[in-house]
């Protein structure tokens, strides 16, 4: 789950860090990643670990996830993350993630299409996404990413949707934007 949740991050970052209407903000990013048979199980199995943990150990997981801005819903596969934009980033155009991966990326765009091509070299992974700006406060996103697992090139697709929820951030503090 984490490598996926962070070649997702890398991913998304790709396509939103030049997503030049963006504004400063909450932002909330929901995603759905198409998972082979086998991470599904992995997946089922996790939700299944949550769901059997004591209500207290449960609740204390939960809310250190969601201090992060983190809701993973396991169940429908879908992984949510909020994060807070801040004005400089929003102005910079970069994306709200931490920096993992250190990526590379060529971006296209035509209109509110923004096409990227990614290399990233911690984990090793490669991959192309579609962001479809909707306005400055919502995008649509469609993410492939291919990195290898044990000597064969496995590939994630993932779709995903973000929505401006409002100005303030309440207690999700900024992320670490990625280096242009």
């Amino acid at each position: 789950m984490k490598f996926t949740a962070a070649l997702l991050l890398a991913g998304l970052a790709a396509g939103a860090a030049h997503a030049q209407t963006m504004k400063p903000g909450l932002w909330e990013f929901k995603q759905t990643p198409q998972l082979d048979p086998a991470r599904q199980a992995q997946m089922a199995q996790a939700q299944k670990a949550m769901e059997s943990m004591p209500p207290e150990r449960r609740a204390m997981i939960e809310q250190m996830m969601a201090q992060k801005g983190v809701n993973v819903n396991m169940a429908g596969g879908s992984i949510t993350i909020k994060a807070c934009i801040t004005k400089e980033q929003a102005e910079r155009n970069m994306a709200p993630v931490a920096q993992h991966g250190n990526c590379t990326q060529d971006v296209k765009r035509s209109g509110s299409v923004i096409q990227t091509h990614f290399v990233c070299t911690d984990p090793a992974s490669e991959g192309d996404a579609t962001v479809t700006l909707r306005g400055n406060d919502a995008f649509s996103n469609d993410v492939t990413i291919r990195h290898q697992r044990q000597g064969k090139t496995e590939t994630t697709k993932v779709s995903g949707e973000g929505r401006w929820l409002g100005a303030d951030c309440g207690d999700i503090q900024p992320m670490k934007s990625l280096a242009k």
